[in-house]
């Protein structure tokens, strides 16, 4: 996981320095969030709860064309609703309710062309490359933490409508498709030989984005005030397998389900 997030870096560095070097326009904008988050596996689990995120993002832009780096962190205490297992007989099985601490992050980069530019009022689509990582660690004794990564390509389109130059409306809808899933279940946390590792192939996410735009010039500052609602899907189908061991003995195949994540809230930022 270290490497790939080392990759992710390294490829965004390299992203970051070609824009640069024919960039016309600079911006840069920060903000703060909170909503909805729930991750579920339908039949078998689901942790649900409220988190708050930080968040930063900045954009450099060259005649028709335009690249954003975008990076978001959530965190929160959540609630597990699933059940426990008995390591002799994994068929054997009782409810189960824990805190769960849990929290992400996302950094993407995306580069897009602009389809209509007239003043500040614009269309532009485009694509890039994602990475999602969700960490969790059920309170509970019986727990274990999991963590799991996602490498998307984004495919987006962003609109803006500008009443005036004072204020707009923007709108941003991005389809998210998988590249490439991993996933760590610490199994050596329940007294497990080893932790168990997955990859996900299949699967795909959606985000919504809407906002308006207030420009705070008339009030002696440079910058841009902006309100914002969004909506995170993702809907991931099931990994492959591994094998489980407990004092030598093999216990059984696993894997990771069918899985669905949601998040929804506000958000307020400012661009400079």
């Amino acid at each position: 996981m270290r490497i790939l997030n080392f990759l992710w870096i390294r490829f965004c560095c390299v992203a970051i320095f070609c824009a640069i070097s024919y960039a016309q326009e600079f911006g840069f904008g920060v903000n703060v969030s909170g909503g909805y988050y729930k991750y579920s596996e339908p039949q078998v689990m689901n942790i649900s709860g409220t988190m708050y995120g930080v968040g930063g993002y900045a954009y450099m832009a060259q005649q028709r064309f335009r690249h954003q780096i975008h990076a978001n962190y959530f965190g929160g205490i959540t609630r597990y609703n699933g059940s426990e297992c008995s390591i002799a007989n994994p068929t054997f099985c009782t409810p189960l309710q824990s805190t769960s601490q849990d929290s992400y992050y996302t950094l993407e980069y995306r580069f897009g062309s602009f389809i209509y530019q007239n003043s500040e009022t614009f269309v532009y689509t485009g694509f890039g490359l994602g990475f999602w990582d969700l960490d969790n660690a059920i309170s509970a004794s019986s727990g274990y933490a999991r963590e799991q990564s996602y490498v998307y390509m984004p495919l987006f389109i962003h609109t803006q409508y500008a009443f005036s130059h004072r204020i707009a409306l923007y709108g941003i809808f991005t389809y998210q498709r998988l590249l490439r899933g991993y996933n760590t279940s610490h199994f050596q946390d329940i007294g497990f030989d080893r932790n168990l590792y997955f990859t996900q192939n299949r699967g795909y996410g959606v985000r919504l984005d809407i906002g308006v735009r207030r420009n705070l010039d008339e009030y002696g500052y440079g910058g841009v005030i902006v309100f914002g609602a969004y909506l995170q899907y993702w809907n991931i189908a099931d990994s492959s397998t591994d094998s489980a061991y407990h004092n030598g003995r093999f216990i059984g195949v696993y894997y990771e389900p069918h899985n669905i994540t949601q998040a929804v809230g506000m958000s307020i930022g400012y661009e400079f």
